[in-house]
Parts: structure tokens; sequence; C-alpha cells
């Protein structure tokens, strides 16, 4: 008989917010210039890592809104935030 492993859960999903909140909070680490240059290697690579995260989330929310703006025929056309007969 065999046992299955049960993987452990995945931490949830950061708040796209607080996300950008914590790599705001690094650019201005950054740009006081008070941080060793190790610190503030490790300091880029985290702000490169949730920009990237951050970029993805809005790539799947633009897709999303596409999806909800397509017409009948597949097409979708763009439109600006409150335009009336949104």
């Amino acid at each position: 008989m065999t046992r299955e492993r049960k993987t452990p859960t995945e931490p949830a999903e950061e708040p796209y917010d607080r996300l950008v909140g914590r790599l705001e909070k690094l650019v201005a680490e950054l740009e006081a210039g008070d941080l060793p240059l190790e610190k503030q290697l490790e300091t880029f690579a985290e702000g490169v890592r949730l920009a990237r995260e951050a970029g993805a989330r809005l790539d799947v929310a633009e897709r999303k809104v596409e999806q909800l703006l397509r017409a009948d025929d597949g097409s979708v056309e763009p439109r600006p935030l409150g335009e009336e007969g949104a």
C-alpha cells in the first residue's frame, strides 16, 4: 500500500496594494543611499522580483478586463474608463 504525501499548502497570494507598498519601501531604502553594498544588491534583487510579480498581476488583470469587454464577434474595443454605456 502506498501513501500519498501531502504537499504543504502555498501561502496566500499577497494583495497587490501591499506588494506595491513593499516595492515603494525598497525603492526609498535604495534612494536613501545608506545601505552597505551587499544589502543594496539584496534589496535591488528583491525589488526586481516584486516589480516582476506586480507586472504579471497587471497583465492578468488586463486580460480579465479584455474578456469582460469582448464583443460578440470576439473583437475587443478598448474604451476609456468612465465612458458612458460601459
